[in-house]
């Protein structure tokens, strides 16, 4: 039996997340596509909440892309597809191929990345939104950033130091040097939302 992997993280935040993502997912329908979908236990709640949108976990991890799946089959959701290897480095995301979402997206959400992942995974989730979301589309982005260059509370900053000193390429990005990245994409940061636990919702949206 595949393993199901229960974070404690998602039990901290899922329904702070959910209750940012209630007025961006009020349309009817549309193709979600979730970016290192982790254990799946967002994709499970926001398929759950969103019944409407056809929601697609993707990760890297093999570990994950099973628990994803052992989620999936014990809830058994119409609107949640089964999930895909994607390693967003790669400029080949499979859109629009067989088992994979369409081109056009409605929105891509990306939980707890980008802080763990090299500078150069940043600025490709950027490039696949700029690249795949529709007219409407928007990429939304949930985790720790600095603004204007500064952490935003001294627990941040020791938490920078650590992923820092562990995988030099890691780091907490800064809210500026991202908003730059969707510039670049023809996105523009429309809501910044603050969390509990020093944390941040970014919402971009497609430059009009």
């Amino acid at each position: 039996m595949t393993k199901r992997i229960d974070t404690p993280a998602f039990h901290r935040n899922s329904s702070y997340i959910v209750d940012v993502l209630k007025p961006e997912f009020r349309s009817k329908g549309g193709n979600i596509l979730e970016i290192a979908s982790g254990s799946g236990q967002h994709a499970l709640v926001f398929a759950n909440t969103f019944s409407e949108h056809i929601f697609w976990p993707s990760d890297l991890n093999m570990d994950h892309l099973h628990s994803i799946e052992a989620w999936r089959q014990d809830a058994v959701l119409n609107n949640l597809r089964p999930p895909f290897e994607l390693d967003v480095s790669n400029k080949n995301w499979g859109i629009g191929d067989v088992d994979r979402p369409p081109d056009g997206l409605d929105a891509i959400i990306n939980i707890n990345m980008v802080h763990i992942s090299p500078i150069e995974a940043a600025k490709n989730l950027f490039w696949g939104a700029g690249q795949y979301l529709g007219k409407l589309g928007k990429l939304i982005l949930y985790g720790p950033f600095m603004k204007n260059g500064q952490h935003t509370a001294p627990s941040n900053a020791a938490f920078d130091d650590h992923l820092r000193h562990n995988n030099p390429s890691w780091g907490i990005r800064d809210i500026k040097e991202v908003s730059t990245f969707a510039n670049s994409n023809k996105l523009f940061l429309d809501r910044l939302v603050p969390m509990p636990s020093n944390n941040f919702m970014l919402i971009f949206r497609r430059s009009k």
